[in-house]
C-alpha cells in the first residue's frame, strides 16, 4: 500500500487542474492513493462499499473519468479488459506479465507525454502508451533479474 497524501494536498491537486473540488472527487482520489496499484472502478466501488460509503457506482465511474481527463489520475493501458486507473504523478508505461497478469510500472525515457512521435505527417499526437509484455521475474522458474519485493499480484 502506498502512503496517501492528506486531503488538503489532494484538494489542491484537483483545484490546480482547474476542476471543482467535490466530496466524491476527494473520496475517490484519496482511496486510489491509499490502496495504490492499478485499480478498476469496480475495485474502488467494492472497497468503498466495504467501508460503508454511499457513493453510487455511476459516480465512481464519472469521477475517475473526470480525474483522468484532467490529468489527476492516469488511465492504465494494459490491453483488452476492464479500464484501470492509478494515482500516478509521473508519466510512465507498463509491463504486463503473460503468466500472472501483474502490471509493473516502467519509467518513461522522457517522463511526459507524448514521449514518442510516429513518422506520419499530419498526425496530432497527445499521448503514447507503450505496453511491454512477457514474463516477470516472479513468474519465471529461474529469474535472472529481481525487481525487489514480489508484487501483491504475484503472492500465492
Amino acid at each position: 500500500m502506498s502512503t496517501a497524501p492528506d486531503e488538503l494536498h489532494l484538494a489542491e491537486r484537483i483545484r490546480n487542474a482547474g476542476v471543482r473540488v467535490t466530496r466524491p472527487r476527494l473520496l475517490v482520489l484519496s482511496l486510489l492513493h491509499e490502496i495504490g496499484g492499478h485499480r478498476s472502478a469496480e475495485d474502488l466501488v467494492d472497497e468503498l462499499r466495504s467501508r460503508r460509503s454511499t457513493l453510487p457506482r455511476a459516480s465512481v465511474y464519472n469521477v475517475l473519468n473526470d480525474l483522468a481527463d484532467h490529468g489527476i489520475v492516469m488511465r492504465v493501458d494494459a490491453g483488452p479488459g476492464r479500464a484501470l486507473y492509478e494515482a500516478a504523478s509521473m508519466w510512465h508505461h507498463h509491463f504486463v506479465c503473460r503468466a500472472c497478469q501483474c502490471i509493473i510500472d516502467v519509467p518513461c525515457a522522457v517522463g511526459s507525454k507524448p514521449c514518442m512521435m510516429p513518422e506520419i505527417e499530419g498526425l496530432v499526437v497527445d499521448e503514447a502508451q507503450v505496453i511491454f509484455r512477457g514474463l516477470c521475474p516472479f513468474a519465471c522458474e529461474s529469474p535472472s533479474v529481481q525487481l525487489g519485493p514480489k508484487p501483491a499480484c504475484c503472492e500465492s
